[in-house]
């Protein structure tokens, strides 16, 4: 469901903000889509390439020499490690910054839970100076919901469940700057292995570029609206 240029066509994500969290502000949501057969987990995990998106999205224009998003920037692992790779082989450019994004909430949003030593090492290569204190200690987070059902129901309780790019889509905020991006997100569930084609977690993530990487800031709820009808497809996908 979308179109040439990459642009999707899924209907507005539904239902109300199901959960927050500290650890990225991350929010569940179902997605409804219209046809359920048209939309069924893919068969091939390399999704036909969009056209790239411009990088004027964010008012810089600093794309020319990056390659549009591919959702596995670091490698198809959801380790510290990958979400490491990421930042360190992210350009200055908003492309960079929704790869480093992506990562993250890859890693981030699975269950079960990143370890303590992962998490403590995400925290500190990857969150910006102007983080909050909260907002920056991941491991502590992980800690105070280790019991509680962090997809609200979208998920059985104690079932295993990850992330998918594939299928999933992206779109930087308005008023994003060549060093300030704020990138909103929506990723399929996978749940017990097989990709959920009707599941879906969204989130909007604010990345600074400092000390020549980009950086984790803060991390809220996105418009919704814009995301579902605006959003773009990534070129890959794991």
């Amino acid at each position: 469901m979308v179109t040439a240029s990459g642009r999707s066509r899924w209907p507005h994500v539904i239902g109300a903000a199901i959960l927050v969290i500290a650890i990225s502000g991350g929010i569940a949501y179902t997605v409804t889509r219209p046809d359920s057969k048209s939309n069924a987990a893919p068969t091939s995990s390399t999704p036909t390439p969009t056209a790239a998106a411009s990088g004027g999205s964010s008012g810089s224009g600093d794309d020319e020499d990056d390659v549009a998003p591919t959702g596995c920037l670091g490698g198809p692992d959801r380790t510290a490690a990958m979400v490491l790779a990421a930042k360190a082989e992210a350009k200055h450019t908003t492309f960079g910054a929704v790869e480093v994004a992506t990562a993250f909430y890859r890693w981030g949003w699975q269950y079960p839970h990143p370890v303590s030593a992962d998490a403590d090492a995400v925290s500190a290569g990857i969150m910006a100076s102007t983080a909050n204190a909260s907002f920056r200690d991941l491991s502590s987070a992980y800690e105070g919901f280790a019991e509680a059902d962090m997809t609200s129901g979208q998920v059985p309780a104690s079932t295993p469940f990850h992330l998918s790019t594939t299928n999933g889509l992206w779109m930087v905020s308005e008023g994003s700057t060549a060093d300030k991006v704020e990138v909103n997100l929506a990723v399929g569930y996978v749940i017990n292995g097989e990709l959920s084609p009707t599941k879906a977690a969204v989130i909007s993530l604010t990345m600074v570029w400092e000390e020549g990487a980009w950086h984790l800031e803060s991390g809220g709820t996105p418009d919704q609206a814009k995301l579902s009808n605006g959003g773009t497809r990534y070129t890959g996908g794991c």
